[in-house]
């Protein structure tokens, strides 16, 4: 599974670096004086053939409905249709584009093609009954009042689009939309752990639509450019066919799919980009008070989730447990700084991890479930999904440092699956051989929203290393979770809420640089949320149940990043 995620975080960093290595791209403020690099006079000429590589994070969305044969039938147990549902496919994305731009004056006019890989997973409770019970439960039941058990599962292997642009190129900066049509090739697969454990119902499909995107490139010097964009990708809804083991007629469901996806990546123009008649218009009068960098950063890191449940309406008795330890994954994210003359500053970055899989521990706890019960299951196919923006002024400067306070907000979400179960605690759920080792047994969904308040500086130490730090306090943020007990119809999905105090995050950055314009670097971070406020309803309980909620991160990352401006700023050396 490393393997697979690999190569999709590192063309981010690749491309960024590439750019910094460029014969084009010359030198820093704070280094030896060295020419910048020379643009024709108006702007830059975009003519020409290009090819690239990008990386970035892709959400997307599949519905299933109108379900026929085995989907549709009670298979003589009373059971009731399965019903629509939505799940979200996301994860980190590589790959490559090609393409050819056509300037007049300030107009740009071409087309590209390109294609991203995954693999982009996600399930969908279209096999649950929402608030009935399951016929084995404790309590009496009707037969018919559980759903089917059928988590549906989409994976999507490939993307790609080839589309027209349009766009308006001013300075080193073009702007553009795009539009054209849209290609994914998606897999589909249904489990049941009751009728086919062992082997799914299966069917793959390759899907056309179309698509619409936004973006803006950047010429960094010589025939480099980078760029940042998102694209929409729609593929509207087709009849998906499954064989199903044990049941030959015509077994279907009706899916609905689209995609979400934003990409940072780096463009080489094979053209002549320093002359000829048609070039860009001037940058706005404002652009020259401005300085800052953007780039790439690729990483590991290492992750706990962990929510208590208590008993009705106070936390005097602890319930049960669900702990997601050591959940590592890589990272790719892309970020930006612009920081305006008057000590005004924005920053943000955006990213996601590929969790690389791990465990999960289900805790129960006496008098509730006697004896103590501990079961563990395998942990794969999760993920990340964060991003942060602040605004923030430089108060403090000295010749080789600078410290500037900020505010902002925090987004954090993360999903986790877990598969089969064993029992290491002494109780008697999951028993060997009550759960197949493949059958999706329990997912979370954890959405954080955060209020930041940041310190921060950083501080040449010598005329090429630069130490950046900041500290940020989250005095409020919000929880908004999912918990899918799949083998449970009456509790899947089973909605969480909450909200806390005094989360914390930290990061740490040492670069060097390169050239005038490119920096390299590593860095660490830190984060952690919780929410001592939360509640959980179960669909057939008269009362919530007081439930507290907690995750952290921490890793290392590499980055590079790119310089822009040409101001001369006050006696502020690091411009980052």
């Amino acid at each position: 599974m490393f393997a697979k995620r690999i190569p999709g975080s590192a063309l981010i960093a690749i491309s960024t670096i590439l750019a910094g290595l460029s014969p084009q791209a010359a030198g820093a403020a704070d280094l030896p004086v060295v020419p910048a690099p020379v643009f024709v006079a108006a702007g830059v000429n975009w003519d020409g053939f290009y090819a690239g590589i990008h990386g970035g994070l892709a959400v997307g969305s599949t519905t299933w409905s109108n379900p026929t044969g085995y989907f549709a039938a009670d298979r003589g147990l009373a059971v009731p249709p399965d019903v629509a549902a939505n799940s979200a496919q996301s994860g980190l994305i590589g790959g490559l584009q090609v393409g050819y731009n056509r300037q007049f004056g300030a107009f740009v006019f071409g087309f590209e093609a390109d294609a991203s890989f995954g693999p982009l997973n996600g399930y969908a409770a279209c096999g649950a009954v929402v608030g009935l019970a399951p016929a084995e439960a404790a309590f009496p039941v009707d037969a018919f009042m559980r759903g089917s058990k059928d988590p549906c599962h989409t994976s999507i292997g490939a993307l790609a689009s080839a589309t027209g642009r349009f766009g308006y190129a001013f300075g080193r900066t073009l702007i553009f939309v795009k539009g054209g049509v849209a290609y994914s090739s998606e897999q589909y697969d249904v489990i049941n752990p009751d009728n086919f454990p062992a082997n799914p119902a299966q069917a793959s499909a390759d899907r056309f639509g179309w698509t619409v995107g936004v973006g803006l490139e950047y010429a960094l010097g010589g025939n480099w450019s980078a760029k940042g964009e998102y694209d929409y990708y729609d593929f509207g809804t087709q009849t998906i066919g499954f064989t199903v083991p044990g049941y030959p007629t015509f077994n279907s469901f009706s899916i609905r799919r689209d995609q979400h996806l934003a990409k940072f990546g780096l463009n080489y123009r094979f053209a002549d980009t320093g002359g000829g008649a048609d070039i860009s218009a001037p940058a706005p009068a404002f652009v020259n008070d401005i300085t800052g960098e953007f780039g790439g950063r690729v990483g590991f890191s290492n992750g706990r989730y962990q929510d208590n449940l208590f008993g009705f309406g106070s936390t005097a008795e602890r319930v049960s447990r669900l702990t997601w330890p050591n959940q590592t994954g890589v990272s790719l994210e892309s970020f930006a700084r612009a920081d305006h003359i008057s000590g005004l500053f924005a920053k943000g970055y955006f990213g996601g991890v590929d969790l690389l899989g791990s465990h999960m521990n289900d805790e129960d706890f006496p008098p509730g479930t006697n004896p103590y019960s501990n079961t563990l299951s395998k942990t794969e196919r999760g993920r990340d999904f964060y991003a942060s923006a602040d605004l923030g002024y430089t108060f403090l400067r000295g010749n080789t440092w600078r410290i500037g306070g900020f505010l902002g907000f925090h987004y954090y979400s993360q999903i986790m699956n877990s598969y089969g179960c064993t029992q290491v605690g002494g109780g008697d759920i999951c028993e060997p051989g009550a759960t197949a080792g493949n059958a999706l047994l329990l997912s979370e969904n954890e959405r954080w929203r955060a209020a930041r308040v940041g310190l921060g500086g950083d501080v040449m130490l010598t005329d090429r290393l630069k130490w950046s730090a900041e500290a940020v306090w989250l005095p409020y943020m919000t929880f908004q979770g999912t918990d899918n007990h799949w083998l449970r119809s009456d509790i899947n999905p089973l909605p969480q809420s909450g909200h806390g105090f005094n989360g914390f995050q930290a990061e740490s950055v040492l670069s060097y640089a390169l050239t005038e314009r490119i920096d390299v670097g590593v860095g660490a971070r830190y984060w952690l949320f919780q929410a001592q406020h939360g509640f959980t309803q179960f669909p057939d309980a008269a009362m919530w149940q007081a439930t507290t909620f907690t995750s952290m991160r921490y890793g290392v990352f590499a980055q590079a990043s790119y310089k822009f401006g040409d101001v001369a700023a006050p006696p502020v050396i690091a411009k980052y």
